[in-house]
């Protein structure tokens, strides 16, 4: 746990790898303190199309899933560290967001092989 999920631009493949996007997604949840290096599952979708005010644009949306229980200033803490680390990429975008939502802890499952 947590899972990080990048949606960003096709375009942008072609200024940075995806595994940079991905490895500074993971770095910030291990600075973040709350996670293990371990636990942390990152994942990339490219978006063919995406627009900003109507416009064709870059950009990259994080989302965060976390078991429920945190409180809303670790949540934000969090966010603000993973946009930190995202910017050092100096990716060419119009639009960067990362937001953090809560799985229901009574009612996630999972099996680790």
């Amino acid at each position: 746990m947590p899972h990080l999920v990048i949606e960003y631009s096709s375009e942008l493949e072609s200024h940075t790898k995806v595994s940079a996007m991905m490895q500074a997604v993971h770095e910030a949840a291990v600075e973040s303190g709350l996670f293990g290096a371990d636990d942390i599952k990152v994942r990339a979708y490219r978006c063919d199309h995406s627009l900003v005010g109507g416009k064709a644009a870059s950009t990259v949306h994080i989302t965060v899933y976390l078991l429920s229980g945190r409180d809303q200033p670790t949540q934000k803490t969090l966010a603000e560290t993973v946009l930190s680390q995202m910017k050092k990429l100096r990716l060419p975008l119009q639009s960067l967001s990362v937001d953090c939502r809560d799985m229901d802890r009574s009612v996630y499952t999972k099996e680790i092989y």
